[in-house]
């Protein structure tokens, strides 16, 4: 995985990645983890990246220039740029799991009042760590790269972290180590029995217990779960149309309800715990050395939801360059967006198709085409009446030229 952080401060970060397992992380080339200057890229005499809002205000705000040119600079096609912000999503271990099976994750953050509106065009989702106020995002996309971090296989022990807080809508049970007794506080004659299914048993009830006394909330979104019936059913899954990899029948379904993907070395098996969760929706796995490197499991209907908020991000990002090109007379620029246009169309149509369905399909491809129509009627109406002005211009300068002669 590779991580890019686009900071005013990249000094904050030094620290941060050579300590502790984060540095052992990126020894081990587990990860990749850079910091990009913006203020590089400001393209003003004096590198300045902010400027004053517009209707008035307090405080200054980020420019689209210097972001917009430090992000194309880093991304590619398996890029996520994100946004730390307060309007953004609050963070949690799910996303935390989601942004760990990226390989590349671009970090925008903020200083001052905020960003330019524009800046969000080019980002693919703005996050938030909580509901307060920091002075910038240095820190939130710190916290964010730790957690997704430590989640990437073999940087520590995948035991540790399928038994943690907030898996299973739990938090984590008590522990306790040498000595057995301090201070008249003994550690659970349980933990010292030998039997590790009564073990089991109390750090399972410890987690509900703890759970319903610290994070009650919690406990009410498992227990909805529950009632759907979501950890009440075994059988087979067909997933005949992923290659080289076969689902086992289902073993050791866990009461709690922990979803968990495992998979056998020796025999290339998947097996799904609380399988009940694949109704009515999609298995698609990916194989590299005859290995399970991902498996996406996704309502159809979401699928579509994602991929329209996808799409649209995309669109407008090229309604903004076609009215950025139309205050530029150079041809090439409008070749250039043209060309935008009609890759944009090629990539909805190879990489979206599926999820769209073929209306959705029908009315995006209509809309990119009006947009572009409306563009060359636009570009035309402006050559044209730049040609009238240089022809009266040339006419106006052989009337003068006549009568100089004469």
């Amino acid at each position: 995985m590779k991580i890019d952080i686009l900071t005013l401060f990249p000094d904050m970060f030094e620290g941060f990645k050579n300590e502790s397992i984060i540095k052992r992380a990126i020894d081990n080339n587990k990860v990749e983890i850079n910091t990009c200057n913006f203020r590089d890229f400001a393209d003003n005499k004096h590198k300045k990246v902010d400027d004053t809002p517009y209707g008035g205000g307090n405080g200054m705000v980020l420019m689209c220039q210097p972001i917009f040119d430090a992000v194309d600079s880093l991304k590619k096609d398996n890029s996520k740029v994100i946004l730390l912000s307060p309007q953004g999503e609050k963070y949690t271990q799910k996303k935390a799991y989601e942004l760990s099976q990226e390989e590349h994750l671009i970090f925008i953050c903020g200083h001052y009042e905020g960003f330019d509106e524009r800046i969000k065009t080019i980002c693919d989702e703005e996050i938030s760590i909580g509901d307060y106020v920091l002075t910038g995002g240095e820190l939130p996309s710190m916290v964010i790269t730790d957690s997704i971090v430590r989640l990437i296989p073999g940087v520590i022990e995948e035991e540790s972290h399928l038994k943690e807080s907030f898996n299973d809508n739990l938090l984590d049970y008590p522990t306790y180590t040498k000595p057995r007794n301090y201070k008249g506080m003994e550690v659970p004659e349980v933990l010292l029995s030998g039997d590790h299914k009564k073990i089991d048993k109390w750090r399972n009830d410890e987690r509900v217990k703890i759970t319903a006394l610290k994070r009650p909330d919690l406990l009410k979104n498992k227990l909805t779960l529950k009632k759907e019936g979501i950890n009440k059913v075994k059988r087979k899954i067909n997933v005949d149309d992923i290659k080289n990899i076969k689902v086992t029948e289902i073993k050791d379904v866990i009461k709690t309800g922990k979803y968990t993907l495992s998979k056998d070395d020796n025999t290339k098996a998947v097996t799904i715990l609380n399988p009940k969760l694949i109704t009515g929706y999609k298995l698609k796995g990916k194989t590299k050395n005859n290995e399970l490197t991902k498996i996406l499991i996704a309502k159809p209907d979401f699928a579509t939801k994602i991929a329209m908020k996808n799409v649209r991000k995309k669109i407008d990002i090229l309604t903004y360059r076609f009215g950025m090109a139309l205050n530029d007379a150079d041809d090439a620029v409008t070749g250039r967006v043209l060309g935008e246009s009609e890759l944009l169309k090629q990539i909805v149509i190879n990489d979206y198709s599926r999820y769209l369905g073929k209306e959705n399909l029908d009315n995006i491809i209509k809309n990119i085409n009006q947009i572009t129509s409306d563009f060359v009627k636009t570009r035309t109406m402006q050559n044209a009446m730049l040609s009238k002005i240089e022809k009266e211009d040339d006419d106006g300068d052989t009337s003068s030229g006549h009568r100089r002669s004469l």
